[in-house]
């Protein structure tokens, strides 16, 4: 499925060689001064890449394709330009977060293509230093986030003891420990592992990549070379005990 998120590139790069982007561009290098200097699109895509150069100037140049993606007659070179100037910083992001995806790599693509573009249109430029590093951050943001979300309820729903099995409900660990939402998933999983493993001991692993990492318990037991019926038990021993703790 890289070819579809690589399509997306592709897609772009055709945008900006089109005659009507062509157009559209020479019109918006006509009304915007930070552009005057710019002979074509391809030519915005090497200053904004090129690793020296003044970032203040970057900026400049990036806030006003950002602006002119949202409204104008330049809106389709423009969104285009923005997503290939930080298409560096969007491919690192898919990467990282692929693995969370791996049944459903399309999912991801929709999420990235679409959280981006909603960051297009509520960016705030009056709280923003670094127009790239904070489109890129929120987008990663809201998709983990997400991702969070999705865990806890399938945890709850799924993988979690039923209420019979332990007198109640049972809430997901990130909650207990009140981790906040802009936590990266990662930094989150480190810190309740490290918080369960005093705990509840062994067993901390199993229940961080059942809640915080969103693992199956039979995916988990093909791991560690377990039955799924011994990850399950432990997993429920890990609960039990952690509700007893937090009980005392």
């Amino acid at each position: 499925m890289r070819a579809l998120w690589q399509s997306i590139h592709d897609d772009f790069m055709r945008t900006i060689n089109l005659h009507r982007s062509q157009r559209q561009f020479e019109s918006l290098r006509r009304k915007c001064p930070d552009l005057a200097r710019f002979v074509d699109p391809a030519a915005v895509l090497d200053f904004l890449h090129q690793r020296d150069g003044d970032p203040d100037d970057k900026d400049r140049l990036l806030t006003v394709l950002v602006g002119a993606a949202r409204t104008g007659n330049g809106r389709d070179v423009a969104t285009a330009l923005t997503w290939l100037a930080l298409w560096p910083g969007l491919d690192a992001l898919y990467r990282r977060l692929l693995r969370h995806f791996r049944s459903d790599p399309a999912e991801l693509v929709s999420e990235v293509a679409g959280r981006f573009t909603v960051e297009l249109h509520r960016a705030d430029f009056r709280r923003i230093r670094r127009v790239a590093a904070t489109l890129l951050a929120n987008v990663e943001r809201d998709i983990r986030d997400g991702l969070r979300g999705r865990w806890a309820e399938a945890a709850l729903r799924r993988e979690m003891p039923e209420p019979d099995d332990l007198g109640r409900d049972v809430r997901p660990p990130s909650i207990l420990f009140d981790i906040p939402p802009g936590v990266d998933a990662d930094a989150e999983a480190e810190i309740v592992g490290r918080v369960l493993t005093d705990l509840v001991g062994v067993d901390a692993g199993i229940v961080v990549a059942v809640v915080v990492m969103g693992e199956g318990q039979s995916e988990i037991a093909g791991r560690l070379g377990l039955s799924h019926d011994a990850v399950r038990k432990r997993y429920q021993r890990a609960i039990r005990r952690l509700r007893d703790r937090l009980e005392e």
